[in-house]
């Protein structure tokens, strides 16, 4: 979301000052125990955010319980199912239909290795969880702001690949005048860990600021930070037989901040020719799908990985024209992020 116009700020702005009223109310009331929470009997780490958007929440969260396997615990990923229509609480299957689960779930059942449990109330998805045995641990994902269900550790994702981006955090203007579904510095306030994340792969060598100035600026002192970016593995053609060398193709996508997938694409060597953005979590139909491939006989269309898990659903010629541009989420420093979440769950023994 771009700043306001101009024109639309004298309108937008008491809409703004009402839902910081609502949200502050709503918050101080969590915050004195007077709106109940369930507290599970595993820990819960939640991975959110501040802002609505794209922040890196999901990779985020498949690179984590991937740590964790690592270490030996058997995590859960705990979502609410954005996009799909089930209420759950229901235990993902990758036979699923992204309209019924959602595209991340699915996606996260599909790569994670891990159970994935969609559940509007979060706490009952909790409930759940420990009913069915499913782990000795859940990460919430995009849970922040759903304080219903307590957690142990509270991981923000911060993006901070763009200007527009960092200088959208350091103004902290609440929507709808700005990007902010809380007041900033509240929430970093109940926050154990910031992740600043750059949702594009990183040109060969580059070594980011740890955080850019402006956004250091208004992070606590004290408030752990780490960065996160990609890594290029691979385009690999939807029915995973064939893989990609770099060539000319039109990048297609249904995902918030989208540029930086386009930029990414780029920089591994692809030409890209043309882009298709559509609003973050597009339910794409087989007719708009295949009007594209008409308007555009012949090309080869890159999407993302969200994105080829509803393109996977529709028929053979309009998966056949679209390959995936896969990544890795990897985290610097690795060890002190670690570090932090490993004594969050210890202080559970």
């Amino acid at each position: 979301m771009a700043k306001a116009h101009p024109l639309a700020r004298p309108i937008l702005a008491p809409l703004a000052a009402l839902y910081r009223v609502i949200m502050s109310a709503r918050n101080y009331l969590y915050d004195r125990g007077l709106l109940s929470s369930y507290r599970s009997s595993v820990p819960v780490i939640s991975v959110g955010n501040l802002t609505v958007g794209g922040n890196g929440k999901t990779p985020l969260a498949l690179y984590l319980v991937e740590q964790l396997r690592e270490r030996g615990y058997k995590p859960v990923i705990l979502s609410r199912g954005y996009g799909g229509n089930l209420k759950g609480p229901h235990r993902v299957r990758e036979n699923d239909s992204p309209s019924a689960v959602g595209d991340e779930p699915l996606l996260m059942a599909r790569s994670s290795g891990v159970p994935v449990v969609i559940a509007r109330a979060r706490a009952e998805g909790a409930r759940f969880i420990e009913r069915e045995g499913l782990g000795d641990l859940i990460v919430l994902d995009d849970g922040f702001q759903h304080r219903k269900l307590q957690r142990d550790l509270d991981i923000i994702c911060v993006f901070a690949g763009s200007d527009e981006a960092i200088e959208d955090f350091s103004r902290g203007e609440l929507l709808p005048l700005g990007r902010f579904r809380e007041d900033r510095d509240a929430g970093l306030g109940r926050a154990s860990l910031v992740v600043a994340a750059y949702r594009s792969v990183l040109a060969a060598g580059a070594d980011p600021k740890m955080v850019d100035e402006r956004l250091q600026r208004v992070i606590p002192s004290g408030l752990p930070v780490v960065r996160a970016h990609y890594e290029f593995v691979e385009v690999r053609s939807l029915d995973g037989e064939r893989a990609i060398p770099a060539c000319a193709v039109h990048a297609f996508a249904g995902i918030a901040n989208p540029q930086g997938f386009f930029e990414s694409l780029k920089r591994v060597g692809y030409t890209v020719e043309r882009t298709h953005a559509f609003p973050d979590h597009h339910p794409f139909t087989e007719e708009e799908v295949i009007k594209l491939l008409d308007a555009h006989p012949g090309a080869l269309f890159v999407c993302t990985e969200k994105d080829g898990v509803k393109l996977r659903e529709m028929s053979e010629r309009a998966r056949s024209a679209f390959a995936e541009f896969r990544v890795r989420l990897t985290v610097a420093p690795s060890e002190a992020f670690m570090d932090s979440v490993l004594r969050s769950i210890s202080k559970r023994s």
